[in-house]
């Protein structure tokens, strides 16, 4: 079940943030549209608040900057919305795995993980320049994947993600949170 801090303001009890969650390619900012776009709520993707924030692509964050300088910039991103009602977000991929972010999916979204297959996710992104992190050898990529899956899993309701639509997808996410 998704966790969430108060008590939601809507009828139909829907929280009054909602996380999305995991690999890259998993589908979070699609979905994350669709689901906002459902319920009327605002959606935010938080690398490109990021990026809007500071002036410049992740990937010139990170080559400029270095990646902890990123994940501390992105932690102080992920609470700067804590007060914000009615959104959906669509994190990072590494942005659960900050410990200090953990409390945020734990307790003040309800978070939702989107699985993707290591396959599925080498398809999908096609080693796309403007992730930082695609730079790495398959076998680098697919530690990286395996060591994250855990946390994603602690931290979220598992819907999976392959070979399927992203409207189906976020029907599941909506049909769990009519059943919260």
């Amino acid at each position: 079940m998704p966790r969430f801090a108060g008590r939601p303001e809507t009828p139909s009890h829907t929280p009054h943030r909602i996380a999305l969650i995991g690999f890259m390619g998993s589908g979070k900012t699609t979905v994350g549209r669709l689901v906002a776009a459902r319920l009327g709520y605002r959606f935010l993707d938080l690398d490109v608040l990021i990026a809007e924030n500071a002036g410049k692509s992740i990937r010139e964050i990170f080559d400029e900057d270095g990646q902890e300088a990123f994940r501390r910039i992105e932690s102080d991103a992920l609470y700067s919305v804590r007060e914000m009602n009615r959104l959906v977000i669509a994190t990072g991929g590494g942005a659960p795995i900050r410990q200090e972010n953990q409390e945020f999916f734990e307790n003040l979204a309800a978070t939702f993980y989107l699985e993707v297959s290591f396959k599925e996710f080498l398809n999908r992104t096609g080693r796309d320049h403007g992730r930082p992190l695609l730079d790495r050898s398959d076998k680098k990529l697919e530690k990286l994947y395996k060591s994250r899956l855990p946390i994603y899993r602690s931290l979220g309701q598992r819907i999976i993600t392959d070979s399927r639509k992203p409207q189906d997808i976020a029907a599941e996410i909506l049909k769990k949170l009519s059943n919260s």
